[in-house]
This record gives C-alpha cells, sequence and structure tokens, in this order.
C-alpha cells in the first residue's frame, strides 16, 4: 500500500441512537477504544509527540458548541460528558421530527510522509487537523448553505501507518479524525455527503462527496503542510508563552509583597522579577508551571460563573485605570526629559546642536542672536532616560500580566483553555530552549529574592521590599484586585 493523500472517507451513514454514543463514547475516544492503555501501533502521545489537545478528547464544533457550553456547566467541564449529553439530546430530537439519520460518519487522514517533518519540529499537528476541518465545513457551508451553519463532533488518534512496498521506510504516524457530521444544518436543511446529490433549496445536482475531498485537500496543505513554510513568525510566537508566564509571575509576586510607596521601588522590583522568573523558566520549570496553570484554569472553570463574570467587568474597568496612569506616568517624563534639554534663556525649538552620547554642551541662539553655552546636562538627561525606560518595562509587564489573567477567566467561562498554557508544554519538549542563553546567563539566587536588587539601599522612608510570602492553596492571588500599577507614578 501507497503512503495515503489528504483525503475524507465516508464510512457509514448512521441510523441508531445507539451507535451514535457507541461510536463518540467507546470509538472516537481514543483512550476508551484503547481501554486507557497506549496502543501498540500508535505513537507515545507525550513522549515523541507532542499535542496540546487532551489525548481522547471529543470537540464539537459549529452551531453545537453553544449547547454543549452551558451543559458543562452540570458535567465535568474537563470530560466528554457534555458533548455525549449534547448527542443524546440530538437524537432524540431527530426521533421526536421523525427523521431516520442520526449523522454521517467520516475519516479525515493526512500524507504521514509529510507530517512526520512538522512532528519532528514539535508542531502541534493536532490543532492544525482540527482547523483543516473547521475550514473544509465552514467553506462547504458557505458554497451550498449561505447564510446557514454546519455541526460536527470529532475525535482524533494517532495510529502509525507502514508502506507495504517499501516496509525499509519504517513506520509513519497517521495522525486521523473520526468526525460525526450532524445530517441538518442550523435552519433544518438536509445534508447529504454522496456524489449527485441535490443540497439546499436550489435543485441543482452536484457531486458533494468529491467537493468536500477536494475542499480539505486544499485546507490541508494550507493550515497543515505549508504550516513549515511560517518559521519566520513561528519563532517569534514561541516567546509569547514564555513571556505571559514571567509578566503572570511576575504581578503574582508583587501582590504578595509588602505594599510599596515608592514608585522607583516598585518599578524596579517588577522588572528584576520579570528578568528572575525569566531566567529561571528551564525544562522541569515550565512543565511545574504549565502543571499550576491548568489547574488554575480547572478551578476558574468550576467556579462560580457569576461572581467570575463580576470579577471580569472589575478587573477589566481596574486595567483601563491602570493603563491611563501608566500613560500619564510616561507623559510626564517624556515633558520632564525635554526639560533636561532646556536652558532657562533658551526654547527647545531654537537649539542648534547637541550630542548626547558624548555629553558635550549644546549651542542655543537666544533672541537677540547671541550664542549662549549652558551647563553640562548629561547626568540629568540619562536619569531622566532611565526612569523613562524602567517605567515604559514595568508598565508593560503589568499590562500583559493583567491581560492575560483576563483571557484566563474568560476562557474558563467558555471552558476553553488559552493556548498559552498548552505552549508552556510545547516550549519545554523543544530540543533548544529559546531563551536558552538567558537561563545560562541568570546568577544563582534564591528564588524568593528578586535578583539584580540594587545595592544602594532603599530611602530611609521605604525599605527595600522583603522577598514575596508563599502563596497558600487555598488563596487565589488572581482574584484580588490589583495594587496600584507597578508603571505608574
Amino acid at each position: 500500500m501507497s503512503t495515503p493523500a489528504a483525503t475524507i472517507r465516508r464510512t457509514s451513514v448512521v441510523a441508531s441512537p445507539k451507535v451514535v454514543i457507541s461510536w463518540a463514547g467507546a470509538y472516537a475516544n481514543e483512550v476508551r477504544k484503547h481501554k486507557s492503555q497506549e496502543p501498540e501501533d500508535g505513537i507515545a502521545v507525550g513522549k515523541t509527540y507532542f499535542t496540546s489537545r487532551p489525548m481522547g478528547e471529543l470537540s464539537i464544533h459549529g452551531y453545537g458548541r453553544q449547547r454543549v457550553r452551558q451543559l458543562k456547566r452540570t458535567t465535568d467541564p474537563s470530560g466528554n460528558d457534555a458533548v455525549l449529553e449534547y448527542l443524546r439530546e440530538h437524537c432524540r430530537h431527530q426521533q421526536v421530527k421523525g427523521r431516520k439519520t442520526m449523522g454521517i460518519r467520516l475519516v479525515m487522514s493526512m500524507n504521514p510522509a509529510r507530517v512526520t517533518r512538522l512532528l519532528q519540529d514539535l508542531v502541534d499537528v493536532d490543532q492544525l487537523l482540527v482547523r483543516a476541518a473547521e475550514t473544509t465545513f465552514s467553506e462547504l457551508a458557505n458554497r451550498h448553505y449561505p447564510g446557514d451553519e454546519l455541526c460536527f463532533v470529532m475525535g482524533i488518534h494517532h495510529d502509525v501507518h507502514t508502506n507495504a512496498k517499501a516496509p525499509e521506510k519504517g513506520r509513519l504516524p497517521h495522525i486521523h479524525g473520526h468526525v460525526l457530521l450532524l445530517p441538518q444544518t442550523k435552519k433544518g436543511l438536509r445534508i447529504s455527503l454522496s456524489n449527485h446529490t441535490a443540497p439546499g433549496r436550489n435543485g441543482i445536482y452536484v457531486d458533494m462527496l468529491d467537493e468536500t475531498v477536494h475542499i480539505y485537500r486544499e485546507s490541508v496543505e494550507k493550515h497543515v503542510y505549508n504550516y513549515s513554510i511560517k518559521q519566520s513568525p513561528r519563532l517569534e510566537a514561541v516567546w509569547e508563552p514564555l513571556v505571559r508566564e514571567a509578566c503572570v509571575s511576575t504581578i503574582e509576586d508583587f501582590r504578595n509583597a509588602p505594599r510599596m510607596t515608592d514608585w522607583q521601588a516598585k518599578r524596579r522590583f517588577g522588572v528584576t522579577r520579570f528578568v528572575y522568573h525569566l531566567g529561571a523558566m528551564d525544562r522541569e520549570q515550565l512543565r511545574r508551571r504549565y502543571a499550576k496553570r491548568r489547574q488554575q484554569f480547572a478551578e476558574s472553570s468550576n467556579s462560580n460563573r457569576d461572581a467570575t463574570s463580576n470579577l471580569i467587568i472589575e478587573r477589566f474597568h481596574k486595567l483601563k485605570e491602570v493603563l491611563a496612569l501608566n500613560m500619564d506616568a510616561r507623559g510626564e517624563h517624556v515633558e520632564s526629559l525635554r526639560n533636561a534639554y532646556r536652558n532657562a534663556p533658551a526654547d527647545m525649538g531654537k537649539i542648534t546642536s547637541w550630542d548626547v552620547p558624548s555629553g558635550r554642551a549644546l549651542l542655543v541662539k537666544t533672541t537677540p542672536g547671541r550664542l549662549i553655552v549652558p551647563g553640562n546636562r548629561k547626568a540629568e538627561i540619562r536619569k531622566a532616560l532611565e526612569e523613562l525606560d524602567d517605567i515604559r518595562k514595568a508598565s508593560l509587564i503589568q499590562s500583559v500580566a493583567e491581560v492575560t489573567e483576563l483571557e484566563l477567566k474568560l476562557g474558563a467561562l467558555q471552558y476553553e483553555e488559552p493556548m498559552w498554557i498548552g505552549d508552556l508544554a510545547q516550549v519545554a519538549q523543544m530540543e533548544e530552549l529559546p531563551h536558552q542563553t538567558i537561563i545560562n546567563a541568570a546568577p544563582p539566587a534564591d528564588p524568593l529574592k528578586p535578583s539584580g536588587t540594587p545595592e544602594t539601599p532603599a530611602p530611609t522612608e521605604q525599605p527595600a521590599p522583603p522577598p514575596p510570602r508563599r502563596i497558600p492553596p487555598s488563596e487565589s492571588p488572581e482574584d484580588q484586585p490589583p495594587q496600584p500599577g507597578m508603571g505608574m507614578h
């Protein structure tokens, strides 16, 4: 058997509700199919293969997603119970309507040889396959059911493919999706994936199965195979989970530290803690932080939804205030920097020359036309520039942290885990960490003490902040209103 190309196979049209539930609960679920054991001929998920999608997960796409979100409020949000209950409701509805078809079973596969190259780069192929499937059915709806929507349930399996004609090439990963397409659109139109069928209401016959396969192959080519071409943005994007995690950890330390009133101490605390967290994230730390954020997401998903909604609104308004204050602080220091260039009898627009690096005095024209040489302002300007840079860094750290925490809360309301959390695990499995040079350069330090703390003592009225206390498991610091911004003045 030659290496298969990307294709869709229609395996059966299901007429029995029992078959639908059995398919979803015991077959499409890879873990249940293999009875919680790794298949002998399967891919070692989590060892030699990376995916941010939980093994055995059934996902729903299209118009049924909103109902499944509602069902997750009364079922286990981390399991497949809500999807199975939705399928039971769907089958009951079909029977009440007198419809004989419960769903259309499909298998969506890809070319193992081309997928292998992506797996070597630790690309999350599972998510790319889901994206290709969503694009396929969305395009199908746009062409033949305009203004309408389709719905399907999907489970991904991780098997291997052996080329019988060339066994020396070894076994290649055979990643494929088992799909149950619901037989009606959101508006109730019948769906058929047979050739020579008339979809919609216009009575025009088309070869729906061939057309669906063609759309799917184009989607796989675009979203899966060509993903390796996007190496440049992907190399930049790999920093996103690291920066988000370092910012969130910094703001957690800031909230749990004794309250500070000196703005310069706040900024230095934030910047040094961010540098520490970024340099401390080796592979083991990345795995631990990944587990911690997943636990936080699970706890938020199970918390009171009204309270979570109110907290999101409150934090959003607070964030707007913090961002405005941070920008005001930058404006004040820009003005102070501008004043540092000035001389009492001169105007900014009348400067004729100024050499900042060398610190040479600037020459200014006065109104009578005389040239005045003011004093050397190099130290004053350098101090203003450093303070402005500290404001920029601290306010950026706080802004990223606050937005990230809001996204986690919003994701919990919708039972959709933010992608950056899964990306932490993906980065941990990379052959070379993108921030390895930062880890190597980081000096050994007490993890409870900010590294890079200035040697000069803080002012007497504001002692240097002690290390942040560790958070007891019962507390939830991200639920507390934030302290005033680290970048404010």
